[in-house]
């Protein structure tokens, strides 16, 4: 495997997984409103988080289909596709640490606006509940 194909397989394996998530935490409040230009409609930020989503899917998938990666992390990226597939809370659990970046937006400057804040609460407690079921799917054995 190439030291490139090494580095994005990395990116989602523990910790870089939850460093690079609670980053994108802390960025979204300045990002969110630089795109939106400092407005106060509690809607932009909704509307933002869910093409946020969007692009976390869609980014990768494009960038699987036009590099060239090789058979090995193809099949590593399918494996842990089947594994989100099968278990939702893998997914949400992701939303945990997303959350966890936008906390201290809560507390420091000039706070959340209350779009900001709906996500951030969003995450904090689906992603939560995303790690407690992924915990329980996690700790269960393997049956064949």
């Amino acid at each position: 495997m190439k030291h490139l194909e090494r580095i994005f397989i990395n990116v989602d394996t523990w910790p870089w997984s939850v460093i690079l998530r609670v980053a994108l935490g802390l960025l979204i409040p300045p990002m969110f409103r630089a795109l939106s230009g400092s407005s106060d409609a509690a809607w932009i930020p909704l509307i933002l988080f869910v093409g946020l989503l969007v692009a976390l899917r869609v980014v990768p998938a494009v960038l699987r289909h036009v590099l060239p990666f090789s058979a090995n992390a193809k099949e590593i990226w399918a494996v842990r596709r089947n594994i989100a597939k099968l278990h939702d809370s893998y997914q949400w659990q992701k939303l945990f640490w997303i959350g966890l970046g936008l906390l201290p937006y809560a507390f420091i400057g000039n706070g959340l606006s209350n779009g900001e804040l709906v996500v951030m609460l969003f995450c904090v407690i689906g992603g939560s509940l995303g790690l407690l079921f992924w915990s329980k799917v996690d700790a269960k054995p393997a049956t064949q």
